[in-house]
């Protein structure tokens, strides 16, 4: 959305270009040209060696020296170092794909270039990729199934790989990847080269998308002519299965049933009676005609159970996938159950925020806490007075149980709460200058919370990395909620030099940490994904000397990007990149002009995404500039898609989780204001900034928003009324709150013949109850609201006196 932005003084536009220098030498850094977006993010290409190999394997094929080219190509495979190769650009997007899997689709292409290669090749790699295959079917290993497709992908028993790898991923609920591999069978599933331009979509893209308007009566016949070419061969898919289509489109049909996706499955069902109206087989345990079954399937959908919502609030955006809900409606009694004071965190040397209207906050309390709910328990991490605190508060009566207070080495049981005096963070102390603000989060998993501590600075300027000590940078904290808050073995966590800093809070999962780490090299940064083995059980120990105790050991750390940031290495940055896993994979949006999809088991990169980086303080009134201050914007996963809103880009959009391929993305005078992803139902994704969004997941287009109409941002007035804070999904509504109220909404917007509209439930008015607006979160019936500088908690009982409290100190 465009949003206009008031020019800054000459002398302060000086000043941010000279903070904001890139490639800055020893003491001061090159002007950042005004009219320059931020460079793009640098992946780590295929060497020349790998290419001058490849270049030798295309000459081989030409002089049809088949063995020599083959040998050629394997070695590439062979010492691939973890590089990357660009393989499609459409719109500003770039994706990249592994050495690896390049060298495996140009093996496959080889089924049209060169037949005899092809035929060479298999006799090497057949009998070993038989022997893995073999050995997953009578032990059920995928494992060996993901090592055929990653390593021998090309040979003979690719597609029964692929097809069988599918299966176990539908049974393991990741319908996402089920439907990615068996895409991979044929190019035939998804739009062909001989129907993009008839279709106007995209090659590659999902097929029932580009035909569920077609005019049968004057198309049908030509597309299902096109759909019919057994000949076809395309990268990235499988060379002239032998396995039957009909199968395979049956499967791509059931996926959509069981995901939910009504409309997808039955354009995919019409499709597929056209193309295969008499086939049968065995799916989903029966037997008979496929059209038949799926209708009966797809019919019993609206009767099926809605899966439940988890009651706990575990981490930021209530689960790893960054799409938790509410279980349902949460109504309000009267006034607050309790209330609890929060730290005021200010932000008035941010450079991002100077001199403009902060996107749904607030520049004198930032809404910056974003609290999570286990077990009945309230779990809050914050700084104050010299104390970098996380503290545990019963969520029916907000009663205090434990606080833990790593500036003091203090460990308490149940201190006095807070008094009425307004506390003030320290989070931002001795710093003059900073791009961005701290945020504080946590993650709790299997009785473990998890928190970075310390200082809240990721990108120290070039004039204190030297100085930096141990102490000063942020650390990684493990508590053991079993045991009221006790250190957990292996913890603190801390970066091994200054030029490395922990991103934001780490997630964990069956033993293993996962966390973003920076290091800073001048004006640029890269951006790793690290692993971490833990020790398993708790322990308290004497924290006198923090670099004696115990540290996790690293299992692995990948680079992802490169690239110049906001602050250039002339101020202190401050960030906050949080990492989303769903079913064995983590999802990185770098912020840093690049999104990435890595294997949580190994570290290895699966493809990175990168997108057109904005221009920071571009004086362009017209510009709107506000997507600088999406701080905590991690990928959201729903269906097909990792949602992602980086703060470097003016956009928002999809990838496909599976293969990295961007498929849509919002104009540029679209939603720039949108800084919280809050998760999606059906095809409809729900996001928020100043205003508050429905957007058809599958295409991107914005169905409608609340308020109607409008920009907003530095210059302008913002719309009535404003969003303040990150709403919440519960049930079939959508919480979504401003500073005087919380507009309640169905999570499905309205159609009339003018169009989409949001369909309003209620307003609950949070002023007449001596509340404010802030980030929202609904666990086990009760309402929590993290203001700039109290969390209230709302229930259908109202107050309720809280019991007497007492301090321990634990020596």
């Amino acid at each position: 959305m465009n949003t206009g932005i008031r020019p800054a003084s000459a002398v302060a536009a000086s000043a941010l270009l000279l903070l904001c220098g890139l490639f800055a030498g020893p003491v001061c850094g090159q002007i950042f040209e005004r009219s320059s977006p931020l460079p793009p993010a640098d992946v780590e290409r295929m060497d020349p060696a790998a290419a001058t190999h490849l270049e030798n394997a295309d000459r081989f094929l030409a002089e049809k020296q088949w063995d020599e080219a083959i040998e050629a190509i394997r070695r590439v495979m062979e010492n691939d170092t973890g590089q990357f190769v660009p393989t499609e650009r459409r719109g500003g997007f770039t994706r990249w794909i592994p050495v690896r899997e390049f060298c495996q689709q140009k093996l496959a292409t080889l089924a049209e270039t060169a037949p005899e290669a092809l035929a060479r090749y298999r006799t090497l790699v057949d009998p070993l990729a038989e022997q893995w295959y073999r050995l997953a079917v009578a032990e059920r290993r995928e494992d060996l199934l993901r090592r055929i497709i990653d390593q021998a992908f090309a040979s003979s028993w690719g597609d029964d790989a692929l097809l069988l790898a599918g299966e176990y991923r539908l049974q393991a609920g990741d319908h996402a990847q089920a439907r990615a591999d068996w895409q991979r069978l044929s190019p035939l599933l998804t739009v062909t080269p001989g129907l993009a331009e008839r279709l106007r979509a995209p090659v590659g893209s999902p097929l029932w998308l580009a035909v569920r308007n077609l005019d049968w009566s004057k198309d049908g016949e030509a597309v299902i002519r096109g759909l019919s070419d057994e000949t076809l061969v395309t990268s990235g898919t499988f060379p002239h299965s032998d396995l039957s289509l009909a199968d395979v489109r049956a499967r791509l049909v059931l996926v959509s049933i069981l995901e939910g996706s009504q409309e997808r499955a039955s354009v995919e069902l019409e499709l597929f009676r056209r193309l295969h109206p008499d086939a049968d087989g065995n799916i989903g345990g029966r037997r008979g005609n496929y059209v038949e079954l799926l209708k009966t399937w797809l019919a019993e959908v609206e009767r099926w159970p809605a899966e439940p919502a988890d009651p706990t609030w575990s981490t930021f955006a209530g689960n790893l996938q960054r799409n938790g809900r509410g279980r349902g409606p949460v109504d309000i009694a009267g006034q607050p159950t309790w209330v609890y004071d929060l730290p005021v965190l200010t932000a008035d040397n941010d450079v991002v925020g100077a001199s403009r209207l902060r996107v749904a906050d607030n520049l004198k309390g930032l809404l910056s806490y974003f609290p999570v709910v286990v077990d009945g328990t309230v779990l809050l991490r914050t700084e104050s007075d010299q104390k970098s605190l996380v503290t545990a508060l019963d969520l029916k009566t907000g009663q205090p149980k434990w606080e833990v207070d790593y500036q003091r080495r203090l460990w308490a049981l149940a201190p006095p709460a807070a008094n009425s005096d307004q506390l003030v963070s320290d989070a931002h102390q001795g710093l003059a200058r900073h791009a961005g603000v701290a945020k504080f989060t946590l993650t709790e998993a299997d009785g473990k919370l998890l928190a970075r501590m310390g200082s809240p600075v990721t990108g120290p300027s070039q004039r204190v990395m030297g100085r930096l000590l141990s102490k000063d940078q942020g650390w990684l904290l493990g508590l053991d909620l079993r045991s009221e808050g006790k250190p957990l073995e292996g913890f603190p966590i801390r970066p091994e030099s200054s030029s490395w800093s922990f991103e934001g809070t780490p997630i964990y999962d069956r033993g293993l940490l996962y966390v973003v780490m920076r290091r800073s090299e001048g004006p640029r940064s890269q951006i790793h994904v690290a692993c971490f083995e833990l020790p398993t059980g708790p322990t308290v120990v004497d924290d006198t000397d923090d670099n004696a105790r115990p540290t996790g050991r690293m299992r692995w750390r990948t680079k992802i990007v490169a690239a110049a940031t906001v602050g250039g290495g002339e101020i202190e940055e401050i960030s906050h990149t949080l990492l989303t896993l769903a079913h064995g994979r983590l999802y990185c949006n770098t912020n840093l002009g690049a999104v990435a999809s890595l294997s949580a088991a190994s570290g290895r990169v699966d493809w990175i995404t990168t997108y057109p980086r904005a221009t920071f303080r571009s004086g362009d009134a017209n510009r709107s500039e506000s997507h600088f201050f999406r701080d905590l914007n991690p990928c959201m996963v729903a269906k097909d898609f990792a949602i992602i809103a980086p703060s470097d880009a003016s956009t928002l959009f999809a990838i496909e989780q599976a293969t990295g391929r961007a498929v849509w993305s919002l104009p540029q005078d679209q939603g720039g204001d949108i800084v919280h992803l809050l998760g999606s139902s059906g095809d409809v994704l729900n996001v928020s900034g100043d205003h508050l969004y429905w957007i058809d997941l599958q295409s991107g287009r914005v169905l409608t928003q609340f308020p109607r109409g409008g920009n907003s941002g530095a210059g302008l007035a913002g719309p009535g009324p404003r969003g303040f804070g990150r709403g919440v999904i519960s049930g079939r509504q959508i919480y979504w709150p401003t500073r005087e109220s919380i507009y309640v909404f169905a999570q499905q917007p309205v159609k009339s013949p003018t169009g989409w509209h949001p369909q309003g439930v209620r307003d609950i008015q949070l002023a007449s109850r001596g509340a404010t607006g802030g980030n929202l979160v609904i666990a086990q019936g009760v309402l929590l609201i993290a203001s700039g500088d109290r969390l209230y908690a709302f229930d259908e009982q109202g107050p309720t006196k809280p019991a007497a409290t007492t301090a321990v100190e634990v020596r």
